[in-house]
């Protein structure tokens, strides 16, 4: 019952403020009138301080939670008690309701910035949105520069400074959407996303990632369930992630939630390109949120696409095959009713991955949705479920497929008679399956495959050698050990 009262507190609140204003209102315009409204501004601020009262009682209520910093609800919780207090001497001491109601208007003010500071994050009322935008953009345009003056040594290939995955992009994306609720501000549900040691705590209900897998990690399918699920963040109303953000959270845990450095290797033509554009992105004069945020995203990706899409491991742009038809309302309702993710690999592009991480608890027949893209579907994430043999009888018809993630799946090396009918496969995850030497050496006729992750299964490094023999140019991943292509 308590809490329940406690949570009312956002919605009393904005009681008081709008009568005790209103008050204010009257007095002013009282004033310059000349008529007679003492009764009513009586009334306006009798009432506006009894509910500034039952405000305070349903916020200290609220602040017993423990999810919020402790000395700005402190301040919030006083200057609020503050205004019920002047706002009950202007209904009793009307010979001085002047000074009291010019005091009474600066609490309310003050009041609410500490409020919306509780509530939306630091500086929400006096944030000065120009100056900061302005250094922002500095910043951009600094980080651009770097680029450009690395590209200026003219190598062939060069290797970008070291890219601090999370803090560049996640931390950053952390505090643009999740610091109003998991900060040292306020923490809902005990956890906080304002560095490194808390988001490996996690919250309440335990930790929010497990390195290498989105299946176990609250902090990426906490984001992919339905937006009506009680459990999506953030919460409906709020501000969503986009899919590009939502990416940038995935690539992360899969590729390990690592805090520390990782170095790209990129090609310096394709760069060059790039940075003219985000140049040009850098150069205008941005001051809107909005607008900025876009700004960065976009010099973000187009830095990213240089690396992904001239990476060493050198897999095949999706270019290389004619654009599809759009697929149609129908389908994609049929597989929303699924759980399955469906997500466009590039803009202006109708080729998409889809995702069962979702697909929970997974049902088999979902697989047979596949048919209905098959022309449109180029990456396939089967991770954490059981799927067996049998089932890449569906998989083989999927002849677009360039990427196809099947890890801590139940196949066995006679599944591999399957998955060697993708003639388009580039990328193929076996992490934690039963495959062995056998089943690895039928991949030797896949002639555009350019990476294999083997972690956790029961090929040898026999018979990875034999691989090799065969197939030089492909890059077999095995954890701590991997063969490059030559």
């Amino acid at each position: 019952m308590l809490d329940f009262i406690g949570h009312l507190h956002p919605l009393i609140v904005h009681l008081p403020i709008g009568i005790l204003l209103l008050g204010v209102l009257m007095m002013v315009y009282e004033h310059y009138s000349k008529v007679d409204l003492q009764l009513p501004i009586s009334f306006a601020f009798l009432v506006g301080s009894i509910s500034a009262v039952m405000a305070c009682i349903a916020g200290w209520i609220l602040s017993n939670s423990g999810e919020y910093d402790a000395l700005l609800v402190q301040k919030h919780q006083w200057t609020g008690i503050s205004t019920a207090v002047i706002g009950l001497l202007v209904y009793f001491l009307k010979q001085y309701r002047k000074l009291l109601a010019v005091i009474l208007t600066q609490l309310v003010f003050i009041t609410g910035h500490y409020g919306g500071t509780l509530t939306h994050g630091e500086n929400y009322l006096f944030n000065s949105n120009e100056n900061s935008n302005k250094s922002q953009v500095d910043t951009i345009k600094v980080e651009v520069k770097k680029i450009t003056q690395t590209i200026s040594n003219g190598a062939d290939s060069l290797t970008i400074e070291t890219h601090n995955v999370y803090k560049e992009e996640i931390a950053p994306l952390l505090k643009l959407r999740c610091f109003n609720c998991h900060s040292a501000i306020k923490q809902k549900n005990g956890l906080r996303l304002d560095g490194e040691m808390f988001i490996k705590k996690g919250g309440k209900n335990g930790k929010i990632f497990v390195a290498g897998n989105t299946f176990k990690s609250p902090l990426y399918t906490s984001l992919v369930l339905p937006i009506d699920d009680e459990k999506h963040m953030p919460p409906k109303g709020k501000h969503q992630l986009s899919q590009n953000e939502i990416l940038i959270i995935e690539r992360w845990i899969k590729s390990g939630a690592s805090f520390e450095d990782i170095i790209d290797t990129i090609n310096n033509k394709e760069v060059t390109n790039n940075i003219v554009a985000a140049n040009k992105i850098a150069d205008k004069n941005i001051l809107d949120d909005s607008k900025l945020e876009n700004a960065k995203i976009e010099i973000r990706e187009t830095k990213k696409s240089s690396i992904e899409n001239n990476n060493i491991k050198g897999f095949e742009k999706i270019s290389s095959l004619p654009n599809p038809a759009a697929i149609s309302p129908a389908i994609i309702d049929e597989f929303k009713q699924e759980n399955i993710i469906l997500t466009n690999i590039t803009e202006g592009s109708n080729f998409v991955m889809a995702n069962f991480v979702n697909v929970v608890p997974f049902n088999k027949a979902s697989l047979q949705t596949l048919k209905n893209i098959n022309t449109q579907l180029v990456t396939l994430k089967l991770t954490n479920l059981a799927i067996d043999d049998n089932d890449l009888k569906i998989v083989a018809d999927l002849k677009n497929i360039k990427k196809l993630n099947l890890e801590n799946s139940l196949i066995t090396d006679d599944g591999m008679a399957y998955i060697k009918q993708l003639s388009q496969l580039e990328q193929l995850n076996l992490y934690g399956t039963n495959i062995s030497d056998e089943g690895l050496i039928q991949l030797t006729s896949l002639k555009n495959l350019s990476q294999i992750y083997l972690w956790k299964t029961k090929v040898t490094m026999s018979g990875i050698e034999q691989f090799k023999k065969i197939h030089p140019k492909v890059t077999i991943e095995i954890g701590d050990f991997k063969f490059e292509k030559k």
